[in-house]
């Protein structure tokens, strides 16, 4: 996670097309979809790179969980979710903290699940974040992340080089290859993983036709008319990259035995 991606037009401009306290797609839906049945009653679940809190909130208002922590880099998107919390009256059941990065502040044996979403993209030593989540995770205790990856071709094409340098953020793809051996090699066990490109590229090529026409003028009055039709140039080079298989969101979970 970088020291400052998410500034607050950007952040408007994410809940507007993504929903409340959501900087990544698929709202409350595809939250669901990381967590499976993972049974979090009376548990202490770890919101790794929260955000605006979007993913926390759902899962404190649709689960009987003990305690839910999320951390960020970003002040901005932090303040976001306290807020979005103190709206829905769970500020006393959710806890966000601003962290320094590639630092998870707790004890060993913290949290009895982890959960992230399409945050570790931001994370340059990706093992070493993983290896810093199994520590904090309590035996028996599961990950459960999705991420925005890259395909495990070990190459980038200029396709991606622009539509990265459009994004303007820093993006450190993993592959799905590479989590899947990388949480063995750390000692987590039953590694599952599942391949999302599919979902997003039809879900981004709605989104495009959203940003340029149904949402545009009201898109633009929230964040300015410049900053729209950058948007749609970001959109058309990520649906290359999506098409291309080469941008491959996905999910993946893992336990610590």
């Amino acid at each position: 996670m970088s020291d400052q991606d998410y500034d607050k037009n950007h952040i408007r401009f994410l809940e507007k097309l993504w929903g409340e306290g959501f900087l990544s797609p698929g709202g409350a839906s595809e939250v669901d979809l990381i967590l499976g049945d993972l049974d979090l009653s009376g548990k202490r679940l770890l919101d790794f790179g929260c955000g605006c809190g979007g993913a926390l909130v759902h899962i404190a208002t649709t689960h009987d969980i003990d305690t839910l922590v999320g951390i960020d880099i970003e002040a901005e998107v932090v303040d976001r979710a306290r807020e979005i919390a103190a709206e829905k009256g769970i500020d006393d059941k959710v806890t966000f903290e601003t962290v320094s990065p590639d630092n998870i502040p707790f004890p060993d044996n913290s949290f009895d699940a982890v959960f992230s979403k399409d945050s570790l993209i931001h994370v340059v030593d990706k093992k070493h974040i993983l290896t810093e989540i199994f520590r904090v995770l309590k035996p028996g205790g599961w990950l459960v992340a999705g991420d925005w990856m890259t395909w495990d071709e070990g190459r980038m094409t200029a396709s991606m080089r622009d539509y990265i340098k459009a994004e303007g953020l820093d993006f450190h793809m993993g592959s799905l290859g590479f989590y899947e051996t990388t949480l063995a090699e750390i000692g987590f066990a039953d590694i599952s993983v599942t391949d999302r490109n599919a979902w997003y590229f039809s879900r981004a090529t709605r989104e495009l036709e959203i940003i340029r026409g149904d949402m545009f003028d009201e898109m633009a009055a929230l964040v300015g008319e410049e900053e729209i039709k950058r948007q749609v140039g970001v959109w058309e080079k990520m649906l290359k990259v999506l098409e291309s298989g080469e941008h491959r969101p996905g999910h993946f979970r893992a336990l610590k035995r």
